[in-house]
């Protein structure tokens, strides 16, 4: 059965993470990155959002939402702290993240909400639609990655609270995570997490020479490609 997570009106306030992404296809390190995140942050759940058109990507090689949605559902069939949430894909249009996040916290009125972003795509938040609103909106977990220093935060209002020496700290290791507070109810948390080599780009460009992927997918998700021969003979990744 497919879960998209209906909440108990009487349960207590949770934690959730919010992971948007293309996921063509899911992998190994977007769950890596779940899995780390729930752990430094204590979430209680984590959604995982497939883009339906993302505003920021050339479409050409991104399979369709209906695909990459099952794939979600798939990898995360046996892993009841993480769902598969379909609001972008249903939703017409570009996949803006402030009108996502608006939605969800409709959704979501009594819980707090983690946006989780690696520093590459943070670091060009103010490309993205109405960024000095969006951090306003929720807490962002944003994590690291390699050659995108925390350093490099955008300095404009609200991010300008951030310490620079804390985030120099971060990127040099000496401490794992940096917490700042932005307006009036939310926060910035930088978590310093183990890198993940893997990438999606990679796994087509695998899929598409006859290679194994298998060390890189879920099972199921790799049975799914395979069944309906995906990423086959593709050029462009």
């Amino acid at each position: 059965m497919v879960r998209f997570g209906i909440d108990n009106p009487y349960m207590k306030a949770k934690r959730i993470g919010l992971l948007g992404g293309t996921f063509n296809p899911i992998h190994k390190g977007h769950l890596h990155i779940a899995t780390e995140v729930s752990k430094g942050l204590e979430l209680d759940q984590v959604l995982f959002i497939p883009t339906g058109i993302p505003p920021h990507k050339d479409l050409l090689g991104i399979l369709p939402a209906l695909d990459r949605l099952r794939m979600v559902e798939l990898a995360l069939s046996e892993m009841p702290q993480f769902m598969p949430c379909d609001i972008e894909i249903k939703r017409s249009g570009a996949s803006y993240t402030i009108e996502t996040i608006k939605k969800l916290k409709g959704n979501h009125p009594d819980d707090r909400l983690f946006f989780i972003v690696g520093m590459d795509a943070f670091s060009q938040i103010a490309t993205w639609k109405d960024p000095q609103k969006i951090v306003c909106l929720c807490d962002f977990a944003i994590i690291s990655r390699p050659l995108s220093p925390f350093s490099s935060l955008p300095l404009f209002d609200p991010l300008s609270l951030a310490d620079p020496s804390s985030l120099r700290q971060l990127d040099a290791g000496e401490i794992q995570s940096y917490d700042v507070s932005i307006c009036s109810s939310t926060a910035l948390h930088f978590l310093n997490i183990p890198h993940s080599s893997i990438s999606a780009s990679k796994i087509r460009a695998r899929i598409s020479e006859g290679k194994s992927a298998k060390n890189f997918l879920p099972e199921s998700v790799e049975s799914y490609i395979i069944k309906h021969e995906l990423y086959k003979g593709e050029s462009h990744f």
